[in-house]
């Protein structure tokens, strides 16, 4: 299965954000998943529209999406997992 990752980044350190993205990643393709990280495509100084418009194509290109714990508390994560949700896609909630 292909599977975005959806989570918090801005308003959070961004070392920790990478950090949990990045585990949630090895875990993902652990268990034989093809993951799209979506901190890999974006740098930390564009804006979150910019982000946005450079995630959102890459998250309709997947089977599912992965929502990190604080995914509630990121503007872009609700966007994407509600794209996710209209699409009929998979979502996975880290426990």
């Amino acid at each position: 299965m292909r599977i975005y990752i959806a989570g918090q980044v801005t308003g959070k350190d961004y070392k920790t954000a990478i950090k949990e993205f990045d585990d949630a990643e090895k875990m993902l393709e652990a268990r034989g998943d093809e993951v799209v990280n979506p901190t890999r495509y974006c740098d930390i100084s564009w804006s979150w529209e910019k982000c946005m418009r450079v995630c959102l194509p890459l998250l309709t290109e997947c089977d599912g999406i992965y929502m990190l714990r604080d995914w509630k508390k990121s503007r872009g994560a609700k966007l994407e997992h509600f794209v996710a949700i209209k699409l009929g896609m998979k979502i996975e909630n880290q426990k």
